[in-house]
């Protein structure tokens, strides 16, 4: 195969060199045959690139490019990649001599005429494109993964070819920016001024970055070292959490170059606060990016969150390792960076946090997750075949963030802790600022431990699927078959280390054992007899936390999977959040829960619950002093189908600050969304009496998109839902997102069954224009809220007669999933 592709390569040059360059076979996108061939020609590459960022959020951005590269061969032509709606440079200069150039299908072509061996520079003007700008009234910023890079400049856009920038940014005098090196400013005599940034060390395109605008900085150092951050919240907020953000990246900073021996890759870490940003964090070489919320904790935060808030931190910063220091060379391994990202960072907060169960997070946050996707039949490899750049976004979800780091722990359990660390410290310096392959990684750990992992790795990590296991107990003897034991695992079960790969295993259990594995490091579904379901329900409360959260799943993977009946699963589960102590259990059930009340259950039944449990859960609250405790019971009864009787203690959290909890600007907007749902505060004045209460402009923006979405008249429901259809009107990927899951709640089934099919038609659009989550978001948050048989037959037939990409096809599948369930126990 390998000899294949090498002749067709060759055949791709000799044909490219015979032809003039505006006949060159090219493809809209980076094709990896065209990125092979660059990477084959092209090095030392560097950008000089200067913006002129306008005061108006309207105007363009003119833009200058110094590009300095090295070719082997000088007769090909140079291909820079660019997609924008202005595709016009000017002013070409190659090597101090004017040249032509040609445009074709979102390419650059530079023909050879002044191209020599050796070195060369090209220099020209042109338009900055605005798609990855996100540019809002007094701030923009970059965020260029996968393939965006080239939607801003003209670019070699693939993470083989890494380059080292140079940026200036003119801009007006009241902004502020961070890059990926320290910058010196200087003022000009127009009310503007010039920030010069400092060459990068070799970083790939899709992580060069700025953020500029009206920001505030604040710059602290900790442990030695020097960290600024940029934002744009209130002060009180930023005060309740400033010391935590910068402790927290000089924690993840400290305990990353203990762990890898070798120091922070890049000359600083700064980051910045962003009001929208489309994800929780983006790992930017030196200015990371975070949607504010993310960080910015209000005074009900629990445990919980802030350990999600420190895993977020310790995610972004591991990548500056694991990502910007050695990159994938394609993105069919964008797995690589984001398993280590996630699985180190889940090490890197343990000292930090040990209170925490942090097996138990482990599992939460990991396969409790990745089943979401594993079980469907839009399930991947974590490894994904990628032909073309432009469909690299497709490749992102719950299966690289989530499975790949159940497999690292594994390979950790396979070849000892030790081993695997002194492993990936050898992979980080073999290949420091340069580009490696999973079969490089798993080539260094094998050699170093001495265990040969490669057909292991290959069958977990290049195929598709979870292992499926059968538990039945018998006389304190646990039997697990399986036909999937060449996918190998290590578990825990009772006191007693067990390697699943045989066919059947059989472990001898004590009486009160847990009958499961204990260690949160499990991966598979596992199908239990009648017998095993009734002693696990009737024994859950004797069991330790993690053994609790790996029983609860186990119970609602058979559940999905029939083999649970919904007659009294729904009472258990309710009893069973009641009773939880842990929040993190009652958060995992309640999850459960929130899909039992409003997908399998009648409407009957939802009324009886609210009204038998509304009482109970207020005293809940009145009762607790544990704030994080007293948010957990008021999210509970903002999740109920509410009566007229329940509106006057819920309308004093839309009417007063003073409450119990205290609500903050987001969670009082979905509280009127839930309300305007069932019919409620339709007029403007109620819209009105929330706003007053909303201290943040974004906030108040927020409410404005969003209330259209819950209007009890269906023709502002229709326009709104039509108006989506206009890429500005995506611009906040968030917000459309909660959107779609207001027009399409079960209370909102019947009116909005007419939104599948332009949903579905609208999606290679989305995902054309949207970033990385958002085709799986979209859906997510439209189709897989709905349960009719009519929504899976417009599915399938969608799919039948439209030939999509096979991973946005299983986009699709993910989230038609459980529809096909919510049937299935409706028949």
């Amino acid at each position: 195969m390998k000899k294949l592709y090498i002749i067709i390569l060759g055949l791709f040059l000799m044909f490219n060199a015979c032809q003039s360059p505006e006949d060159l076979p090219l493809k809209k996108g980076v094709s990896q045959q065209l990125a092979q061939q660059r990477f084959d020609n092209i090095t030392n590459v560097e950008y000089d690139l200067h913006l002129v960022l306008p005061k108006t959020q309207k105007e363009r951005i003119q833009s200058t490019l110094h590009l300095r590269f090295d070719v082997k061969n000088s007769s090909e032509p140079i291909v820079l990649d660019f997609r924008t709606d202005s595709t016009k440079i000017t002013n070409l200069i190659v090597n101090n001599q004017p040249s032509e150039y040609y445009y074709k299908q979102e390419h650059i072509i530079i023909p050879t005429d002044h191209l020599e061996k050796g070195e060369n520079s090209i220099s020209f003007h042109f338009v900055a494109g605005d798609q990855s700008l996100n540019r809002k009234e007094n701030y923009m910023y970059t965020l260029l993964v996968p393939d965006r890079a080239r939607t801003l400049f003209p670019c070699f856009d693939q993470p083989d070819i890494k380059a080292k920038y140079i940026l200036s940014l003119d801009m007006p005098e009241n902004w502020d920016a961070i890059a990926g090196e320290y910058g010196t400013s200087k003022s000009t005599n127009t009310g503007r001024k010039v920030i010069t940034f400092g060459q990068t060390q070799p970083i790939s395109t899709y992580l060069f970055s700025f953020v500029a605008g009206e920001f505030k900085r604040i710059e602290k150092t900790v442990k030695g070292r020097k960290y600024a951050m940029l934002h744009l919240e209130e002060e009180d907020k930023i005060r309740a959490n400033q010391d935590q953000i910068f402790e927290l990246h000089a924690n993840s900073v400290q305990w990353m170059e203990e762990y890898t021996a070798i120091p922070l890759p890049f000359n600083k870490l700064d980051f910045a606060l962003i009001p929208p940003f489309q994800y929780g964090g983006m790992e930017h070489v030196g200015a990371i990016q975070y949607r504010a919320s993310s960080l910015i904790l209000d005074e009900n935060a629990g445990p919980s969150e802030k350990l999600r808030r420190a895993q977020l931190i310790a995610h972004e910063v591991a990548h500056m390792w694991f990502g910007d220091l050695v990159t994938m060379k394609w993105f069919d391994d964008v797995w690589l960076k984001e398993v280590f990202a996630n699985f180190i960072a889940a090490k890197a907060i343990t000292p930090s946090y040990p209170e925490i169960n942090h097996d138990l997070q482990f599992f939460l946050s990991h396969q409790y997750r990745a089943y979401e996707v594993d079980r469907t039949a839009g399930n991947h490899p974590i490894q994904q075949k990628l032909d073309n750049l432009n469909l690299a976004g497709t490749l992102y979800g719950a299966i690289i963030y989530c499975k790949a780091p159940v497999v690292m722990a594994q390979i950790e359990l396979l070849v000892g802790e030790d081993n695997l660390k002194k492993s990936l410290q050898m992979y980080l310096k073999k290949y420091a600022y340069g580009n490696a392959t999973f079969d490089d990684l798993i080539e260094v750990i094998s050699s170093t431990s001495k265990v040969d992992l490669k057909d292991w790795a290959n069958l977990w990590v290049k195929h598709e699927g979870m292992p499926y296991y059968k538990l039945e107990k018998k006389n304190n003897q646990l039997s697990i078959s399986t036909n999937d034991f060449k996918k190998s695992q290590k578990v825990v079960i009772g006191n007693q280390e067990v390697l699943l790969d045989k066919k059947q295993v059989i472990v001898a259990l004590k009486e009160l054992d847990f009958p499961l594995d204990r260690s949160g490091k499990n991966y598979g579904h596992f199908q239990l007899s009648i017998g095993l379901i009734n002693e696990i329900k009737a024994n859950i409360g004797k069991y330790a936390p993690t053994e609790k959260a790996i029983a609860y799943s186990t119970l609602w993977e058979n559940f999905l999977h029939d083999n649970v009946y919904l007659d009294g699963y729904t009472n258990f589960i309710w009893e069973r959040m009641i009773l939880e102590e842990d929040l993190l259990l009652k958060k995992q059930l309640l999850g459960q829960f929130n899909e039992l009340y409003w997908y399998y259950i009648s409407e009957q039944e939802r009324k009886n619950i609210s009204k038998q449990y509304f009482h109970f859960l207020q005293k809940q609250i009145a009762k607790s002093e544990n704030k994080a405790l007293q948010s957990f019971y008021f999210n509970v009864i903002t999740l109920f189908q509410h009566q007229p009787e329940q509106l006057e203690y819920l309308n004093t959290f839309l009417s007063t600050q003073k409450t119990t909890p205290s609500l903050n600007d987001r969670e009082r907007i979905n509280l009127l969304m839930k309300l305007r749902l069932q019919n409620y505060h339709q007029s403007e004045v109620a819209i009105q009496k929330v706003e007053a209460l909303i201290s943040s402009d974004y906030y108040k923006e927020y409410l404005a998109f969003v209330t259209p979405a819950t209007s009890n008249d269906e023709i502002e429901r229709d326009a709104f839902f039509e108006g989506l259809k206009e890429v500005e009107n995506r611009a906040n990927e968030p917000w459309v997102e909660n959107a779609l899951s207001l027009l399409n709640h079960p209370l909102n089934a019947k009116s909005s069954l007419k939104y599948v099919r332009p949903t579905l038609e609208l999606l290679p659009e989305i995902q054309k224009t949207g970033d990385i989550f958002f085709p799986y978001n979209y859906l997510k948050s439209a189709i897989a809220k709905r349960k009719e048989q009519q929504t899976i037959l417009w599915v399938n037939s969608y799919l039948e007669k439209n030939k999509i990409d096979i991973k946005l096809k299983n986009k699709v599948l993910q989230n038609l999933d459980p529809i096909q369930r919510r049937q299935s126990v409706m028949q």
